[in-house]
């Protein structure tokens, strides 16, 4: 009997506590909507964006300051009339309440997804939050290039900066300062200027050099500079201005520069061993490596006057480090290939001497300041040297600099190419400094 009354006592304990669930779930509770009104990604596109720029176009979200643009600039002219729109907020679960576009000061409207957008007249965006009530709103900006970012613009710095009487010169950079060497009255003297001015030169003696150095052949490393005279002897300075004679294994007829892939000797140089030209690796100048060469390299083919060179060393890349030289009508491809001196083939689409004429190194491509009959011109590579084109209308030099070869061309680290002198057309040596830059830089 005790045993039923207390499953009787026990199912009226477990009804009530049913009912007071069920009761309690008949209460009427309010969904909480988010009051999250910030947009956490957004991106355009245009169908008639056939270069698909918008993209690949990263917008940037100020949430403090409440602005959308983007960091990096549409190219030069670049235009469409409309747009889609593609923003979110928190969630994909939590949309906003409302959408509102700003295109004038008197003129919004609420946004829908199959919106066309004229993105060109959009300059504020308010969200109001799924709550109904919290609103953020942000200034929206489409930046463009305003002028053409690849003008090179020019400046001439200074003249007269060196003797009228000089019969030859070379400028280089070394130590932040700009050296110019030049050969006047039968002696070597030279001029320097911080590599920041350009304008205050101050003259300075120099020692140790006999007037029949080759200027062209000067090459400068992190400590020294090496130089070469006509009888193929070396000379050394670690400032500069006192120079000595180097006891070197070889005589040596052309200084080429870094060779990135070098293993061998930091520098290729061509000596003489025995009345024969053969290319070597050094590190010194005093001992040489003579390299074996494959078979499409004659070092009878490499000139040894009358030449510009320069080195590639891309990180990213575990080919691209070489030396490019440039003289007579051809364009080496010089690196070391298994312990040997190979050469890459490279191609140019002008037929132009390139005997006196300035290689550099020049917004990630090499260049080529060349001659033309009674003109200068530039010519790059934008593969590193295999195929090399002119500039363009947009990166011609500037009408009034005056034709010139031989003329020594540097670039330094706040991007500017600095173009030092030069041989003009009647032989005369020219004393003035240009500057250029590519707008893009000045923008920076």
């Amino acid at each position: 009997m005790e045993y039923k009354y207390f499953l009787w006592t026990l199912g009226i304990i477990m009804n009530m506590l049913l009912l007071s669930s069920c009761l309690g779930s008949s209460d009427d509770r309010e969904l909480v909507y988010s009051p999250d009104a910030q947009i956490y990604s957004f991106s355009i596109a245009s169908r008639a964006d056939t270069n698909n720029v918008l993209n690949s176009t990263k917008f940037t979200i100020d949430q403090v300051n409440g602005k959308i643009f983007n960091k990096e600039l549409l190219p030069y002219q670049f235009h469409v009339d409309s747009v889609t729109l593609y923003l979110s907020g928190a969630s994909t679960y939590s949309q906003f309440y409302d959408v509102t576009l700003s295109v004038s000061d008197t003129t919004e409207y609420s946004w829908r997804q199959s919106d066309s957008i004229a993105v060109n007249k959009l300059y504020k965006i308010t969200t109001t939050a799924p709550d109904g009530e919290t609103k953020k709103t942000y200034d929206f900006r489409l930046y463009t290039h305003e002028s053409d970012p690849y003008v090179l613009s020019w400046e001439k710095i200074t003249e007269n900066y060196i003797s009228l009487s000089a019969t030859d010169q070379r400028t280089i950079t070394y130590n932040n300062r700009f050296i110019t060497y030049f050969i006047a009255n039968n002696a070597v003297n030279a001029t320097s200027t911080s590599a920041a001015d350009g304008v205050n030169w101050t003259t300075a003696s120099v020692s140790g050099l006999p007037p029949t150095v080759q200027l062209s052949s000067l090459t400068t490393t992190d400590n020294s500079i090496y130089v070469i005279d006509e009888d193929n002897k070396l000379y050394s300075s670690e400032d500069g201005f006192v120079w000595s004679k180097i006891t070197s294994e070889f005589p040596v007829a052309a200084i080429y520069g870094k060779l990135p892939s070098s293993t061998k000797g930091e520098f290729l140089t061509m000596i003489i061993d025995d009345g024969a030209l053969k290319l070597a690796e050094t590190d010194d100048f005093i001992s040489f490596n003579i390299m074996d060469l494959l078979s499409e390299v004659n070092t009878s083919d490499l000139p040894v006057q009358n030449f510009t060179s320069i080195s590639i060393d891309i990180p990213s890349s575990y080919t691209i480090k070489y030396l490019i030289i440039a003289g007579g009508t051809d364009i080496w491809i010089l690196q070391e290939k298994d312990g040997k001196i190979a050469s890459l083939k490279s191609k140019r689409t002008s037929t132009s001497s390139l005997n006196n004429s300035t290689l550099f190194f020049y917004d990630k491509n090499p260049y080529i300041l060349i001659n033309s009959g009674v003109e200068n011109s530039l010519i790059y590579s934008a593969n590193f040297g295999l195929e090399w084109k002119p500039t363009g209308e947009n990166q011609t030099l500037p009408e009034d600099m005056g034709f010139r070869k031989g003329a020594s061309v540097i670039t330094d680290l706040n991007n500017y190419i600095w173009i030092f002198g030069g041989v003009s057309e009647t032989q005369t040596q020219i004393d003035d400094v240009w500057r250029g830059r590519i707008n893009k830089f000045a923008q920076d």
